[in-house]
């Protein structure tokens, strides 16, 4: 069967249309699925990149911590050495922390620190007994508080630590 030059045109038209629709529809296809795995690829190189960042930044904030609790740990020192009498208040706030917690009370204390206990530190009316005790081994504005049910530790370096954990812990 012969066809005509119209109809072969026609032919051709429709198998040109039939071979670019199918192209089009395969090449895009292939695009989307390209695209898909480029950004697949660029999702996993961001998390890779914000891995470190994520730890620098956790670093960062552990070193702030260390520095603001060390500042803040010379300047009670530095208080200490410009009034001694800031000791009472530490003793003051260890035996309160004991909560009642014994009649019999000891407290331990850089030597220094253990004379001006001696000379100011009332027992609360709760405690039959308060001893202090110089201890060469703390520091000064250090101090340990025991009864014959608990113990309280007041040393700097404790409370530097306390504040430390908590200030992590808050950051967290």
């Amino acid at each position: 069967m012969l066809h005509t030059a119209q109809q072969l045109d026609e032919m051709e038209a429709a198998a040109y249309q039939d071979g670019f629709a199918r192209g089009h529809g395969e090449g895009y296809a292939a695009g989307v699925q390209q695209a898909r795995a480029e950004a697949a690829r660029l999702r996993e190189l961001v998390a890779h990149l914000a891995r470190p960042l994520a730890q620098i930044d956790e670093e960062v904030e552990r070193t702030l911590v260390a520095m603001t609790v060390e500042v803040a740990r010379r300047l009670v020192q530095q208080e200490l050495e410009l009034d001694p009498a800031r000791v009472l208040g530490v003793v003051r706030e260890a035996i309160g922390a004991l909560d009642g917690a014994g009649r019999e009370l000891r407290v331990m204390a850089h030597p220094e620190d253990a004379k001006l206990l001696q000379e100011h530190l009332v027992a609360p009316p709760e405690v039959n007994s308060l001893r202090v005790i110089a201890d060469p081994s703390l520091m000064r504005g250090d101090c340990r508080v025991a009864s014959e049910f608990a113990q309280v530790d007041a040393r700097l370096d404790t409370r530097q630590a306390n504040l430390a954990q908590s200030l992590i812990g808050e950051a967290e």
